[in-house]
């Protein structure tokens, strides 16, 4: 194999990758909490686009609560968007790490 041909097909990985993480970026999750007290939906990118707090369940007694089920809920979605996101990329690159090109 020579050097172009090792360059045209990192380049056509580059551009696969590219490709995948511009459609990944756009796809949404679902938000959810426990007993659905919060819900929304975050994009791959993790812009949060919707979220919603069950104003059945908000008074000021239990704010602090709510406000930590809240940071829970939206880093569980994090590190699940970004497990996605890492597993989308190694199905594309069967493994090899691209990170640097990211």
């Amino acid at each position: 194999m020579n050097f172009n041909n090792l360059l045209q097909q990192a380049q056509q990985m580059q551009r696969k990758v590219n490709k995948a993480k511009k459609a990944f970026d756009e796809k949404t999750f679902e938000i959810q909490s426990q007993e659905n007290i919060i819900t929304g939906i975050m994009k791959g990118n993790l812009e949060i686009i919707d979220l919603h707090i069950d104003k059945t369940k908000f008074n000021n007694e239990n704010q602090d609560d709510i406000e930590a089920l809240l940071i829970i809920t939206l880093n569980q979605m994090i590190t699940k968007i970004n497990k996605d996101k890492e597993d989308t990329l190694n199905k594309i690159t069967n493994g090899v790490d691209v990170s640097a090109f990211l």
